[in-house]
């Protein structure tokens, strides 16, 4: 077996302990060092074992780049993600421009084995970006394995992206104009994309994708070792980027996201009812977005912030513990609202 780097663009380093923030895994792939004892990175097959401790990179299909700019077949790092907010940060790209819309590509990022000793607290988090939406829109899947890392055995489905499949580019940005297949549709809602050098937004398919911040449960798995694989299966599409892997356990289910503010507001009345504001000094901070998780990590509520207080209708949410999360170009700040009924 040989242990190699990621590819000529970057590094690689992974941390799979457990600290006193419950942290399990967590790769932002920035770091300069590579691998540390007990944890190494391949590029081959997983070993099909019990309490595996490395990463795989694997390229399935084996179909060669048709892009014509000799991008890897695998999973590969790169500085930058594709939009402005991205440009100096490392990212790992993954590559489906083939020119053949029969077959998928098939790149796998296979995690090290994880403990989870608290289901109901588990989440994986990450963010993610295609290079182009909603023309050619890259997906992917989110699988898990609760046996081995042989990939035969990620049969649980956590997360799908859709992926472009029929409409021309002159339908321009509006996702109507496309069929896609199941998942989520990045960029549908409006948020985290930005116009690729066009003049009129509205007459352009070819939109920009901004990473952005995901999440889902990990309850399901519950005191077991689990393995979680980043999947890319596009048909002849284009490029997508992953960023800031994270498996977390806490026992508070906002993982003390008061005390996450990079940039300052307010989130009143809280608790709720029917109605929350949202304030924000609009001056101060640039392309606001805002989005509403309910306790099991699904986007309840996403918009983008046009007003100095800006009103979440709630009348149609449960009663329950929920997480707001703003995003602007300065940072982000995240607090949790109790809706009561």
């Amino acid at each position: 077996m040989r242990k190699i780097a990621l590819l000529v663009m970057g590094l690689f380093i992974s941390i799979t302990v457990t600290n006193a923030q419950d942290t399990l895994i967590f790769e932002d792939f920035n770091d300069t060092i590579i691998g540390t004892t007990g944890l190494n990175y391949y590029e081959i097959y997983p070993n099909s074992v019990l309490n595996d401790t490395n990463w795989y990179n694997y390229d399935e299909d084996m179909i060669p780049d048709a892009s014509g700019s000799s991008r890897p077949d695998l999973w590969w790092l790169s500085a930058g993600g594709f939009s402005y907010p991205d440009t100096n940060d490392i990212c790992l790209f993954a590559n489906s421009w083939t020119n053949d819309g029969t077959n998928p590509v098939s790149n796998w990022l296979v995690l090290p084995a994880i403990q989870i000793t608290d289901g109901a607290s588990a989440w994986l988090k990450w963010k993610s970006a295609p290079r182009q939406t909603p023309y050619y829109l890259d997906g992917f899947e989110i699988v898990i394995s609760t046996t081995t890392n042989d990939l035969a055995n990620f049969t649980n489905v956590a997360y799908t992206a859709a992926e472009y499949m029929t409409g021309a580019a002159t339908g321009g940005n509006t996702y109507s104009n496309y069929t896609f297949s199941a998942g989520w549709q990045h960029g549908a809602d409006g948020l985290f994309v930005q116009c690729d050098t066009c003049t009129v937004p509205t007459s352009f398919a070819r939109q920009i994708g901004i990473q952005r911040p995901d999440s889902v449960s990990l309850a399901t798995y519950d005191n077991m070792k689990i393995y979680i694989a980043f999947h890319h299966n596009s048909h002849d599409d284009n490029l997508i980027s992953l960023d800031d892997i994270l498996v977390i356990e806490n026992t508070d289910i906002t993982f003390s996201i008061d005390n996450n503010q990079d940039i300052m507001g307010s989130v009143y009345p809280n608790p709720a009812t029917d109605y929350t504001m949202l304030n924000f000094d609009m001056n101060a901070y640039h392309n606001l977005h805002v989005q509403l998780f309910n306790s099991n990590g699904q986007v309840m509520y996403s918009s983008v912030l046009t007003t100095q207080n800006q009103r979440i209708d709630l009348t149609n949410i449960s009663a329950g513990i929920y997480i707001v999360k703003v995003i602007a170009d300065e940072g982000s700040m995240t607090k949790k609202l109790i809706v009561n009924k």
